[in-house]
């Protein structure tokens, strides 16, 4: 008797022991979880104003999931997705997106033995694939995935960490997108969406060697501005301001800076480009091209012309303001030389 109720005592001990070994197991994974999650959300916080914030983010996840691959896809306007950070091949992002559409607000978890898209050096297929939503304030802004080449690789315990980390990546999206418009707004014109004259001088400042750099500044002027204000109202001449600077936006190079000025003066920085009858031909194309637009507003059509003043750096010595200096003084050489024409110096 004594016997059966030892063993029966030595049973309930070791369910009891068991038992709360593997409380302790699941205690010690949720704090490693919770752990881990706190120096993400610290290594996410980190970057949120770096323009590389989805590929650092992407990386993290390559390394703590021990992933092939990771892919942010952010929700646009019209319900579709775009892929951010990761140069994937368009087959790639169809079946991606439309597993993503498939399954809408909802995590999945894909197993395949036969592979969903081959890697790029098209060795060996990804057989896996976890795919969790970014929903922020219950709004649906994004989805993660990310890939691995074994099957069977992922688990519900990856998914949920998954979506933990998505809640803090969502966050930072936000705050990224949103830190980007208010930078873009500072350092862009309000009306004309060209960058305004801050940006034009700071990005150029922070240049180490721009006194060791060839380069041009243009100053383009309006001519006879305050006539069509006057004439058809501001709202015209806000129209003229608008048209002519996606014309000359159109005409710059990746190098090159277009900003405006003043009121009526838009400036131009054109980077290795000196020679002084390459530079004039450029400008002289451009002025054509500012003639020939035809502006509307309301029931009035109207077309301008401007006189530009162009000045070639002429040594290392002079700095960025002399060469605007002279640019200036050129650009009114134009305006008392008849106007509609461009004017070169240096």
């Amino acid at each position: 008797m004594e016997t059966d109720q030892f063993e029966k005592y030595q049973e309930f001990t070791e369910k009891t022991i068991y038992n709360l070994s593997q409380k302790v197991t699941l205690l010690e994974k949720k704090l490693d979880m919770f752990t881990n999650l706190l120096e993400i959300s610290k290594y996410i916080n980190q970057y949120i104003k770096d323009p590389n914030l989805f590929t650092l983010i992407n990386d993290m996840l390559v390394g703590v999931f021990g992933a092939e691959h990771s892919t942010i896809y952010i929700r646009m306007n019209n319900d579709d997705y775009e892929a951010v950070s990761q140069n994937i091949s368009e087959e790639r992002a169809e079946v991606e997106k439309k597993l993503i559409h498939h399954n809408q607000r909802d995590e999945f978890i894909i197993s395949s033995d036969i592979p969903l898209y081959e890697t790029k050096n098209n060795v060996v297929g990804i057989h896996s694939c976890l795919g969790v939503p970014v929903i922020v304030e219950n709004r649906l802004i994004g989805f993660i995935l990310i890939q691995h080449t074994e099957k069977d690789y992922f688990s519900k315990d990856h998914a949920v960490f998954l979506s933990l980390i998505g809640n803090h990546i969502g966050v930072a999206i936000e705050n990224n997108f949103l830190y980007k418009k208010i930078r873009d707004s500072a350092f862009h014109d309000g009306l004309t969406d060209i960058f305004n004259k801050r940006y034009f001088f700071e990005t150029l400042n922070m240049v180490a060697n721009l006194t060791e750099q060839n380069y041009c500044i243009a100053i383009v002027d309006f001519d006879n501005f305050k006539r069509i204000n006057d004439t058809y109202g501001h709202p015209m001449g806000d129209e003229v301001l608008k048209s002519i600077s996606k014309v000359m936006q159109k005409a710059t190079r990746a190098n090159d800076i277009v900003a405006r000025y003043g009121g009526d003066e838009i400036i131009m920085f054109i980077q290795n480009f000196t020679d002084r009858e390459k530079v004039y031909h450029r400008i002289e194309s451009l002025r054509k091209e500012i003639e020939q637009t035809v502006i509307t507003y309301d029931k009035d059509a109207i077309s301008i012309t401007v006189s530009i003043g162009v000045y070639i750096k002429q040594d290392e010595y002079m700095t960025l303001n002399d060469v605007i200096k002279k640019a200036d003084e050129i650009m009114y050489l134009s305006k008392h030389s008849g106007k509609n024409r461009v004017t070169i110096g240096g």
